[in-house]
């Protein structure tokens, strides 16, 4: 019964009667009324249209799990593994991660909520890589055995990275410069 409560309350949240619905399954009126009352049960090929059709996920149209679509479960499973890897930061510090990830994540949140343009985002990723690539590239124990010569060639990419660093900075100040 649950499979056709779902399809009646995805086929209602659109506005859509039996026969819209119906139309863009490609299946008789009278076939969709009966899988919506349950009296009969749409084989595996049609559930699987049904769900592609509502975006929904085929545990939300079969098993009547709450979540209706995959992003809405990543993100549930998303902030409980961020939650569990938080648990392992040391207490005095958490506060200091909470901070930062609340910051970007709200500057990622407010762009893609007033839909501007994605030149922001680039430039913000670009330098989320930079700084990723210089934290894992270096690694402290590792510097102190490297010659001298290696050094210095690690050092210019560094200052070749820096200064691709500071025209990604300038851009985005540029672009919060016009904003304001």
């Amino acid at each position: 019964m649950i499979i056709g409560q779902r399809i009646r309350e995805l086929r209602k949240r659109r506005n859509m009667t039996l026969r819209d619905l119906a139309t863009e399954l490609d299946i008789a009126f009278t076939t969709l009324g009966n899988y919506e009352r349950g009296d009969r049960q749409p084989d595996l090929d049609l559930l699987i249209s049904i769900a592609d059709f509502f975006g929904v996920t085929m545990d939300y149209l079969t098993r009547g799990d709450k979540f209706t679509n995959l992003d809405e479960l990543n993100s549930i499973e998303y902030t409980k593994d961020l939650d569990k890897l938080l648990s392992l930061v040391r207490p005095e510090i958490r506060g200091q991660y909470l901070k930062i990830y609340e910051e970007l994540f709200s500057i990622i949140i407010e762009n893609a909520v007033n839909n501007r343009d994605s030149k922001e985002l680039i430039l913000l990723e670009q330098i989320l890589n930079f700084i990723y690539r210089m934290k894992f590239s270096f690694k402290e124990d590792e510097i102190e055995k490297y010659s001298v010569s290696t050094k210095y060639e690690v050092t210019k990419v560094y200052l070749k990275e820096k200064r691709e660093l500071d025209k990604l900075i300038d851009e985005l100040f540029e672009i919060y410069l016009e904003r304001n």
